[in-house]
C-alpha cells in the first residue's frame, strides 16, 4: 500500500559539466535558463522557461564515486520540447553545442532531434507539429 505522503516528486535536472562558465553561457543563450543561485566555479541552480529546476554541476566527487564519469558527456533522458527545432538546432551549433542526430518525422507525429552541449551532454529535442 503506497503511502500518498512518500510518492517521489521530480527534483532538479542535474547536468554535469567540465566548465561551469562556459555551461552557463550555453545554457543561459540556448535554453534561456535563468540564474537564481551561482556558487561558481561549482554549482549552479537555475529555472528553466517553464519554471523546470535546472541544476549545472563541476567537481562533484564528494557526492557519488565516479560522479564525473558518470554525469558529464552522458545521455540525460530528458526531452525538451520547442516551438521551432530547426531554429533551436541552429542556436545549439551557434553557442558552441552540437546536432547529433537531425530533425527526423516521428511515426505519431511531429519531430525529434538530438544535441550535445559543449560537454557532450545529450538530450532529445522535439516540436509537437510540423
Amino acid at each position: 500500500m503506497n503511502n500518498s505522503h512518500n510518492l517521489p516528486k521530480l527534483g532538479p535536472i542535474i547536468i554535469g559539466t567540465s566548465n561551469i562558465e562556459k555551461a552557463k553561457v550555453f545554457y543561459t543563450a540556448v535554453f534561456g535558463i535563468s540564474i537564481e543561485r551561482d556558487e561558481s566555479p561549482h554549482y549552479v541552480s537555475a529555472r528553466g522557461v517553464d519554471g523546470t529546476h535546472i541544476e549545472l554541476e563541476a567537481d562533484s566527487e564528494y557526492r557519488f564515486a565516479d560522479w564525473k564519469q558518470h554525469n558529464v558527456g552522458t545521455y540525460k533522458n530528458s526531452e525538451f520540447q520547442v516551438d521551432d527545432i530547426r531554429s533551436f538546432l541552429e542556436l545549439v551549433e551557434k553557442h558552441g553545442g552540437r546536432v547529433v542526430t537531425n530533425a527526423t518525422i516521428r511515426p505519431w507525429g511531429g519531430f525529434g532531434a538530438e544535441i550535445a552541449d559543449p560537454d557532450g551532454n545529450m538530450f532529445l529535442i522535439s516540436q509537437n507539429n510540423y
